[in-house]
């Protein structure tokens, strides 16, 4: 099960956020109430997830008009995203 929380412009994201919790997901980033024009988010306490994850993150970074960027994306998920070949669409900031 994932877990949302919103700390400023930083939204840390954990738990399993594969397709069994797509829909909440989406929802998630449907719904922010964010005025910012750049956020953050912190993948550092994801511990799962899947190709229906990616979508959902760049259906979402396509249709926002907000600067996202990433931050503690787990090691294995970067491997997925290279594999894949997405990495390049997920700007990480530094830890």
């Amino acid at each position: 099960m994932a877990n949302y929380k919103i700390d400023g412009s930083t939204i840390h994201i954990s738990g399993d956020i594969s397709i069994n919790d797509g829909k909440s997901l989406y929802n998630f980033f449907k719904d922010l109430p964010f005025s910012s024009k750049k956020i953050t988010v912190n993948l550092k306490r994801a511990d799962s997830w899947d190709m229906s994850t990616f979508q959902i993150f760049i259906s979402w970074m396509k249709s926002s008009e907000i600067e996202i960027t990433w931050k503690n994306i787990p090691k294995e998920m970067k491997k997925d995203l290279k594999l894949t070949g997405l990495t390049s669409l997920f700007k990480e900031v530094e830890k």
